[in-house]
């Protein structure tokens, strides 16, 4: 019999001994001689990382996948107690193989070697080395799911806080009798305080106007919180529309209460295929993923089972090949289903029902719409109830249910909403309305995509009838229309769309055919070409109706630069020409620039002028945003056009300003002076943070993270110092305040000098966050804090003087040039 002496073991172990440890006896386990100072630690309880290996492979595992206490008990290795390790991308045991683990205390290794703890899953241990695994079948593991939906915890900003959106018109418009000008402001407000919050919506018309108007469209407390949303107060008919459909209302308010288990604190993770794709891999490898021979992903995995990421797969239903790669080796190969429908709205919500409850008091407009018997009955005070649900299933690729019932006043209504994608190539869609007072109305749709991207085909057909009562208006129409993809046939063939749409309600009927193509595409230009004809018919006329022709090239240069030239012949006879011009810009407060101008070529003069000419500007800075247009008509009138958006947002005593529009957001407090900059990363998008405060408007009901970095393109160095990473949970009106503490740096260099000017030769300098050494000739290369510019210098002999440097308009680096320092008596505290 073969006896083996541990001398160190394989692994890394730092041993604090006690006296007389080293003179203690060995310990025998087995064929194995343990040292007396490793059977000590064993003896106390030592942790070990237990790697994970699948039973078919004999290469040694280095994949984690649990923590455990191991211990010499009576001559025996023994498992004090095993903790899972919650790795990233790390294989998943099943329910039953993990209970059975987390079970384990003091249990004993077979021979000092196997612990059994299923038919699945057993312990292995190497004693010569310590290496510890959990060796597994196939059974033992389960898919690694990405979850569908999540629910979104609770608000981080414990505090008070609002945000207020706001968007401001005027025009200006001069006629040959007469001018005028109006003005609007809309507010959009909401407070909160964490999860509840009142929002007020309004607007103010003609401002400055001694006419001028207001009118107040919401006013409602929410509280949308862990899967359910209560709604009330004064509610526009879309407040309360999280599930129903109120087609039959014509606007009005609702003065109530609506309540229900669909809401936008369940976050659908929309872009994940509605069937997970999942392999198995025996051990780290490869997934290579095929669709029509082309390689679309490859994605590397640990042993174990996991789903495909399909995030970033085309929208689509259709099948791909899914490869299985390890050692370079395909060791599985098949064929699997991505469903991803563009449009789907649960993408988790198979089979669960979503249900709303909403009633109170109802103001809206009594309009009867019928032919030739238009009236107006004015506002009509009622009361309204009713009730909504709404259900996915997994029938065919995905079939979508909802059904609203309610009624006011006299009324009582139904709609239906039936969703049903068959394939990837066929969707269809109904919606129905039927009330008891004899209205009705049907709308149907279907979508048809050609295989192999040869084109698509689309039609749809409404059709209503207007009982005694609903404010509804008739509609007997229908569209249906093509496009064909000629680039499948020709080179550049472009693509081609004919339409038509007939209103048989008005007596209306309008021809489309349009074509466009990409003539040239290369680094320095991209060359299209666009052409279209259109005919309409009015009034059920029978005779050949009105033509308009247009044919445009558009041309696209490097630097943001598009240019468009045509000509079009209206329906009078007259040709016009055509050409537009916009220039975008990355830099600076003026984003865009646009002129466009037309001119009558030939045929009758309909106007005073030949000519018509458009020119706008779009702004975009760290406050606001906004546009700007002249228009100067071909019959002598002039408009203008201007248009400003933002945010106010306050918490505490922080109050903050933004170009975006969101109900939430942060502020971030740098402290900047000057013109560095920094910028915020948040959920991988950047934003440019200046000055002392900075307040960044985002969408609520969602989780960030947040993380505060040196801007790449920005000269100046900083250094975070805390605060750099946070993560935040938002919900409207929800403003957290981020307070990183941040050190502005910039890299030193010059010569110093005592102040009777001799050089500072290798003489120590420091100041408050680092110090270096001057050489020969006194130069020096230091980090400073511009907030604390001061150096330090010390003699060999003790002495010590200061020089203050002017850093304030440094940036990054900075020659300082000679430097004369000042004498002190006493040394400053630092």
């Amino acid at each position: 019999m073969t006896t083996t002496y541990i001398v160190g073991g394989s692994i890394c172990l730092f041993l604090a001994l006690t006296p007389g440890t080293s003179h203690a006896a060995p310990v025998k386990v087995g064929n194995y001689v343990i040292p007396s100072a490793f059977a000590r630690s064993l003896e106390q309880g030592m942790t070990v990382p237990v790697y994970i290996r699948y039973n078919e492979t004999d290469e040694k595992s280095q994949q984690k996948v649990a923590d455990a206490v191991i211990s010499l008990v009576d001559g025996n290795i023994t498992v004090k107690a095993l903790t899972l390790a919650e790795l990233p991308n790390n294989a998943v045991l099943s329910e039953k193989t993990r209970a059975m683990v987390e079970k384990i205390r003091d249990v004993k290794f077979h021979d000092n070697t196997n612990i059994e703890l299923s038919d699945d899953a057993r312990l292995q241990l190497n004693v010569s080395s310590f290496h510890l695994e959990m060796i597994v079948s196939k059974d033992a593991l389960t898919e690694a799911i990405v979850a569908r939906s999540s629910l979104l915890g609770p608000s981080s900003v414990g505090t008070l806080s609002n945000v207020l959106n706001y968007n401001f018109g005027t025009y200006y418009n001069d006629y040959r009798n007469g001018s005028s000008t109006r003005s609007y402001l809309t507010m959009d407000n909401t407070t909160s305080l964490r999860e509840h919050h009142v929002n007020i919506n309004g607007s103010f018309y003609g401002i400055g106007d001694s006419n001028g108007t207001s009118k107040l469209y919401r006013a409602m407390y929410e509280r949308d919180y862990e899967g359910y949303r209560l709604a009330l107060g004064m509610l526009d008919t879309w407040n309360v529309q999280s599930i129903a459909s109120l087609n039959a209302l014509n606007g009005g308010k609702i003065y109530g209460v609506s309540y229900g288990n669909k809401g936008s604190t369940v976050v659908e993770n929309t872009a994940l295929s509605l069937t997970p794709i999942t392999v198995f891999l025996p051990a780290a490898g490869e997934v290579h993923v095929f669709r029509d021979g082309r390689l679309l992903s490859v994605q590397n995995f640990n042993m174990g089972s996991y789903e495909i990421d399909t995030s970033r797969f085309p929208y689509g239903v259709y099948d791909v090949t899914v490869d299985i790669v390890v050692n370079g080796r395909t060791i599985n190969s098949r064929v699997s289903r991505v469903n991803k429908i563009f449009a789907r709205q649960q993408a988790a919500g198979i089979h669960q029902l979503s249900w709303q409850f909403f009633g109170g008091s109802l103001d809206y407009d009594r309009v009867s719409y019928k032919r030739n018997h238009y009236r107006d009955l004015g506002n009509e005070q009622t009361w309204i109830a009713g009730g909504a649900a709404s259900v996915t299933l997994a029938v065919l690729s995905e079939l979508g249910l909802k059904s609203t019932l309610y009624g006011f006043d006299n009324n009582a209504v139904n709609e239906t909403d039936v969703t049903l994608n068959v394939n990837e190539y066929v969707s269809i869609g109904n919606q129905t309305l039927v009330a008891n007072d004899s209205s009705w109305r049907n709308i149907s749709n279907i979508n048809l995509n050609i295989p192999e991207g040869y084109g698509s085909l689309w039609a749809s057909r409404e059709d209503s009838k207007i009982g005694d009562r609903l404010p509804m208006q008739e509609r007997d129409n229908y569209s249906i229309g093509g496009t064909l993809n000629l680039g499948k046939f020709i080179p550049h063939g472009g693509s081609l769309t004919v339409s038509q749409t007939e209103n048989r309600y008005s007596g209306n009927k309008y021809r489309n055919l349009d074509y466009n193509t990409t003539l040239y595409s290369g680094r320095y230009a991209t060359i299209g070409l666009r052409a279209g004809i259109q005919r309409y018919y009015y009034n059920n006329r029978n005779d050949d109706g009105r033509q308009e022709r247009y044919v445009s090239l558009d041309l696209s240069l490097p630097l943001a630069t598009w240019l468009s030239m045509g000509v079009s012949r209206d329906r009078y006879g007259s040709t016009q020409g055509n050409l537009s011009a916009r220039k975008q810009y990355a830099e600076g407060p003026i984003k865009s620039v646009g002129l466009s101008a037309s001119t009558r070529l030939s045929g009758e003069q309909h106007y005073d002028n030949n000519y018509s000419v458009n020119g706008n500007l779009s702004y975009d800075t760290k406050y606001n945003a906004g546009t700007v247009s002249v228009t100067r008509s071909a019959d002598n009138s002039t408009n203008m056009n201007f248009s400003s958006q933002g945010s106010l947002a306050w918490a505490g005593k922080d109050f903050g300003l933004s170009k975006e529009r969101q109900r939430s957001g942060v502020i971030v407090k740098t402290d900047l002076t000057g013109e560095g900059k920094l910028a915020a990363k948040i959920n991988n998008r950047n934003y440019l943070l200046s000055g002392k405060s900075n307040f960044i408007a985002l969408p609520p009901y969602a989780q960030y993270k947040l993380e505060i970095l040196n801007d790449k393109n920005s000269e100046d160095s900083f250094d975070i110092v805390s605060g750099r990473k946070q993560e935040l949970t938002l919900y409207p009106g929800n403003v957290g305040v981020i307070n990183p503490e941040v050190k502005s740096m910039v890299t030193v260099f010059g010569r110093i000098r005592y102040p009777d000017g001799q050089l500072a030769a290798n003489t120590d300098i420091h100041n408050h966050i680092g110090k270096t050494r001057t050489d020969a000739k006194g130069e020096f290369a230091i980090d400073i804090d511009k907030k604390y510019p001061v150096i330090t210098l010390i003699s060999a002999n003790g002495g010590v003087c200061e020089a203050d440097l002017d850093l304030e308009k440094a940036r990054g680096a900075a020659w300082v040039g000679d430097v004369k320092c000042a004498t002190q008596t006493t040394m400053a505290q630092r």
